[in-house]
């Protein structure tokens, strides 16, 4: 860069130009190491660099814009290198494809209009959010990010040229608008998928706890009912402190480009959680597998005399599923719109209500085997879902690289990018599920034989 100004202060364009291209090409092997920097140091060096490119670009070059743009950038990259790392205010926003695209619909309007410099600005305002928003194309379709790093700046130079070209600029900045716009449909959750959490985890803690309750009376202990009905409430209570610890520890941290981070980081945990929960409900939906499990948890209970085991019992279980239910909505939560997710929680927390008044002042209990085996289909559902969606969140962190070959499927609704490294992992983890589903049936099987028909 210092090759450079000297070449823009002998007005030696030429030169000038290819040592910009030379360390661009070297900007390029290293930035998906700064990309990943809280710091936001990232954006700032890329819009930089596209400043200048715009004044080595205009006809004729623009030799201050293009002095004062690398004087600052190498300052920039000093201060850098020497641990100075500055905050990046717009880092801490969170801007999508649809916003840079309705930045360029101004620049269309204003040169359609005339305004060319109106225009300039508006492609300098894309310019400055586009290294926030470029990861979501960059690990869908390289080329696509390429040919948009090309074409920002190109537009901007013919607006900014003299005599201005706002034909050609026009023409650039509708070629990028069409480009732009099938990424505007980016893969989210809904509010189906937070109210199947919620209604997963409810109904599993709704089920224990009527079961326990159901199994005291049949005994002959419905005075110890107390027991479990204040350590359900303990564990709720502990639910919640739990989930709003963890929020707003998460909030803190998960600013500028961390957040895309924390996001597939919390994202690979959930899907973790879920094959453990779902291979759980699995082995749990035959009704004398689910009765021992519940007999060995209160039987013991009432056998020491220890009634504060009984609250443990009832409390861990609802701890567990409400430490399950935050850690899954935190993963969830940054990509996913705020009023889907009230929405979604708001429904299954209704839903839930009714069938828990039904289940336990009626005492029924729902049909075991249907209820865990429709829990486990949406949960691994929901595990292809997240292990997508977090791994797509770490390419556009620059810690996972992106491989496009250009085949691959892209479906919105199961959370599949076309790029080798969601593919894969979904596919693996695809036939894992079907290997344990087919393992654990026959196990069963197997089993019923052994012991022979039983009533209930």
């Amino acid at each position: 860069m210092r090759q450079t100004q000297t070449d823009i202060q002998h007005s030696n364009w030429d030169k000038a130009r290819s040592h910009y291209k030379q360390f661009d090409s070297q900007w390029s092997k290293n930035e998906a190491a700064i990309r990943s920097d809280p710091s936001g140091v990232y954006g700032e060096i890329e819009t930089k660099l596209s400043l200048i490119r715009i004044a080595l670009q205009a006809d004729p070059p623009k030799a201050e814009a293009a002095d004062k743009g690398i004087r600052e950038l190498i300052q920039l990259i000093d201060d850098y290198a020497s641990g100075k790392l500055r905050e990046d205010a717009a880092a801490s926003g969170k801007q999508s494809v649809s916003d840079a695209l309705a930045i360029l619909q101004k620049a269309a309007d204003a040169i359609g209009a005339g305004r060319n410099e109106d225009a300039a600005d508006q492609l300098q305002a894309f310019i400055r959010i586009w290294p926030s928003v470029e990861g979501e194309v960059r690990t869908r379709a390289p080329d696509t990010y390429d040919r948009i790093e090309r074409e920002m700046t190109e537009a901007a130079s013919r607006l900014l040229s003299n005599p201005p070209q706002p034909e050609e600029a026009g023409r650039i900045v509708s070629g990028m608008q069409t480009e732009l716009q099938p990424f505007t449909a980016q893969t989210s959750y809904s509010a189906w998928d937070a109210a199947i959490i919620l209604l997963r985890e409810g109904l599993e803690a709704l089920l224990v706890l009527a079961a326990l309750l159901a199994f005291l009376r049949r005994t002959g202990n419905a005075s110890k009912q107390g027991w479990v009905w204040s350590g359900g409430a303990a564990g709720l209570l502990a639910s919640g402190v739990l989930a709003v610890v963890l929020t707003f520890t998460i909030a803190n941290v998960a600013s500028g480009s961390t957040r895309e981070l924390l996001e597939g980081v919390m994202g690979l945990i959930s899907v973790f959680l879920m094959l453990t929960v779902g291979a759980w409900l699995h082995r749990k939906s035959h009704i004398d597998t689910w009765n021992r499990y519940i007999n060995n948890q209160v039987g013991v209970a009432l056998a020491s005399g220890n009634l504060w085991s009984l609250f443990l019992v009832a409390a861990l279980s609802i701890l567990r599923e409400g430490a399950e239910t935050a850690i899954f909505y935190i993963g969830m939560a940054p990509s996913i719109d705020p009023a889907q997710l009230a929405l979604g929680i708001g429904s299954a927390a209704v839903l839930l209500f009714l069938l828990g008044f039904v289940i336990v002042r009626g005492s029924v209990l729902l049909p075991i085997r249907p209820f865990f085996l429709g829990a486990t289909i949406l949960i691994y559902y929901l595990v292809l879902k997240f292990l997508g969606q977090s791994i797509h969140a770490l390419q556009i962190a620059g810690q996972v690289p992106a491989h496009v070959p250009g085949y691959l499927p892209s479906w919105n609704w199961l959370g599949v990018y076309p790029t080798w490294e969601t593919f894969v992992p979904q596919l693996l983890v695809l036939l894992f599920i079907v290997f344990q589903w087919a393992r654990q049936e026959r196990k069963t099987r197997g089993n019923a034989r052994e012991s022979g028909p039983h009533t209930v």
